[in-house]
């Protein structure tokens, strides 16, 4: 294990005597600062752990009396403790993402998120991979971050040997749940992945859905995707999906080794994406981008109706929700007007973006505001709050950045 880090434990004191008296930067701040503050005692816990788990195993002791310790202090079950000690050590075993979160850069979950994602990679290529993941994941969401390091590990593996390795740990698990339900977990290539939740969602969404549980039409979404699964035990259900693969032309023909698309879920490696364009089943769809800017061409732009292209085009571009740190994926979202039709907004893909309801109801009756930069990679979406929080969020790049 590296150094554990020396650290003290000051009481928090308070930032704020009555919040409700504070100005909206000030509270906004105030907030930011409580944040930093929670980011940072995550780190001194961890490193603290790591020492309690140090002493503990110096005595002789199995990794799980550290685990029991743990959940004793923290009024926690054995298990919970079992992850909180995981978590701990795989935080401290890496100073310069421990750093990051102790100065409040990251939270926990992004901290953890980059020691698991960068798993394989050691010595100089390591540091500089989670000093890039660091850096990126102070401005993004940890779905964001999730979906960079993805693209970071396709980047780095051109041989692709830590696939085949990730390959080797497929399987299967089931966790008890409680009141007679299980967890049922399972470690599967990313294509065949998709292709799962793909149709679980169209049998969810047919009127013949299997119904093991007898509950009708009173479903959720969810749970008619749980129910599609246990439809599958009697092996009598046969749907098509379709599966969205992005990938620059020369790298489908083999002269580029550049990371594909798999819809929303990010990168994957080159040859991956081949072999799914080249399979039988494949059915292909053009977007035409202007090869500068990688802005999408578009047509009809003085009607209001949308074409199902264009459509298309702009969820591929957005691949979620273009709020900030939303993560709903865009073949459930609205193509909206950023700039509204009525309004002499024009139907683009310039001024359309994807919004969930909830985020398109947001933008269009509240008082957040969005304006727009560029049209294609370059399309960025600038956020402000209320209060005057200012976010950004950005489209994929289609074409290469020289």
């Amino acid at each position: 294990m590296s150094e554990i880090p020396a650290v003290l434990t000051p009481a928090l004191g308070s930032v704020v005597g009555d919040a409700r008296e504070l100005g909206d930067d000030a509270l906004i701040e105030a907030l930011r600062v409580v944040e930093e503050r929670v980011r940072s005692a995550h780190a001194e816990r961890a490193a603290l752990i790591a020492v309690i788990q140090e002493r503990i195993a110096g005595l002789g002791h199995r990794v799980d009396a550290t685990a029991d310790q743990v959940a004793v202090v923290l009024e926690i079950s054995p298990r919970s403790a079992d992850n909180v000690l995981g978590d701990a050590l795989a935080v401290v075993s890496r100073p310069q993402v421990w750093t990051a979160l102790f100065d409040g850069l990251i939270d926990l979950r992004k901290a953890l998120l980059i020691v698991a994602g960068l798993d394989g990679f050691g010595g100089l290529p390591r540091v500089e991979l989670e000093a890039d993941a660091i850096g990126y994941g102070q401005a993004h969401t940890a779905h964001e971050l999730r979906l960079y390091l993805m693209k970071l590990t396709c980047d780095g593996d051109p041989g692709e040997i830590f696939r085949k390795e990730a390959l080797d740990n497929r399987g299967v698990s089931i966790f008890p749940a409680g009141h007679g339900m299980a967890d049922v977990s399972a470690r599967i290539s990313i294509e065949h992945a998709e292709v799962l939740f793909q149709r679980l969602t169209t049998l969810a969404k047919d009127p013949h859905c299997p119904d093991p549980y007898g509950q009708g039409d009173e479903r959720s979404l969810d749970q008619r995707r749980a129910d599609a699964l246990v439809g599958f035990l009697d092996n009598t259900t046969e749907v098509t999906v379709h599966v969205d693969v992005t990938i620059p032309a020369d790298a489908l023909i083999g002269d580029d080794h550049r990371d594909a698309l798999l819809g929303r879920h990010g990168a994957i490696p080159a040859s991956l994406a081949r072999y799914l364009a080249w399979s039988p089943d494949a059915r292909w769809r053009r977007l035409v981008t202007d090869p500068l800017t990688g802005a999408l061409i578009d047509a009809n732009a003085e009607v209001y109706k949308i074409p199902d292209r264009i459509k298309r085009a702009v969820r591929l571009r957005d691949r979620t929700c273009r709020f900030p740190g939303c993560t709903r994926r865009a073949e459930y979202t609205d193509t909206d007007h950023i700039h509204p039709w009525s309004k002499q907004g024009r139907t683009e893909a310039s001024n359309l973006a994807a919004l969930c309801r909830r985020h398109h109801l947001v933008k269009t009756h509240s008082a957040w505001t969005v304006r727009t930069r560029g049209g294609g990679t370059g399309f960025d979406m600038h956020w402000t709050s209320p209060l005057g929080t200012k976010r950004t969020t950005h489209a994929h790049a289609y074409h290469r950045r020289d």
